[in-house]
């Protein structure tokens, strides 16, 4: 696709400019075009919180998406968001927090129980981590990247997390990199269930495997 229009939407702490920072960095190392527009209130923490994202393989004449190709959406409030989706465009929700099926039949949904699967990774004992819940945002980037690539690249989304997770926050990569594993996994377990099964996201030594390869 020469231009991907994105909405990401959630609360205050759940990560949502970080999560459109790593996805907007993703595909400018692969050489597209980005605009980034936050928007967030007042609160520093629970306000509501959205980010425009174009990716583009030319130049972008507009930052603002009015009719966005994809929704990302981590909360029930930001499901108010999906009468902008495009027709046939995809929403990618956090089923941990949102049980309601949107009313629209004319997109595709992606269910992601993203809270759920990072608050699972503290079975991993990361270093100085108490509360992995703070990885749903990589897990939901994992998803959006099981529907845009065909194949997970390791090393670019390592480079991603390396340039945003510096200093003493580069403890955090591993723990990042695992929830990006497990968000691909599940999401292409639901969007090729003949190729992918359900449960491969559980498979802690692959985990392990990407954890030990993470250290730079």
């Amino acid at each position: 696709m020469l231009k991907t229009q994105l909405i990401l939407a959630g609360h205050g702490g759940q990560g949502v400019l970080e999560l459109a920072n790593y996805l907007s960095y993703f595909e400018l190392l692969k050489g597209r075009h980005i605009a980034y527009t936050p928007s967030y209130g007042p609160e520093s923490r629970g306000g509501k919180v959205k980010c425009y994202v174009v990716a583009s393989e030319e130049e972008i004449d507009s930052p603002i998406v009015e009719e966005p190709d994809l929704l990302i959406v981590m909360n029930i409030p930001s499901m108010d968001y999906v009468s902008l989706l495009r027709m046939g465009g995809t929403l990618i929700m956090n089923s941990s927090l949102i049980l309601d099926e949107p009313s629209r039949k004319d997109i595709k949904v992606v269910k992601i129980p993203a809270t759920e699967m990072a608050d699972e990774l503290k079975n991993l004992q990361f270093v100085a981590m108490q509360d992995t819940r703070i990885a749903a945002n990589s897990v939901m980037f994992g998803a959006y990247l099981a529907l845009t690539e065909k194949r997970l690249d390791n090393e670019l989304v390592n480079s991603v997390f390396a340039h945003f997770l510096t200093d003493r926050k580069s403890v955090f990569i591993p723990l990042n990199l695992a929830a990006v594993k497990r968000g691909f996994d599940y999401a292409q377990s639901v969007l090729r269930p003949k190729i992918k099964n359900e449960e491969q996201y559980k498979e802690d030594k692959v985990i392990e495997d990407l954890i030990e390869s993470s250290y730079i």
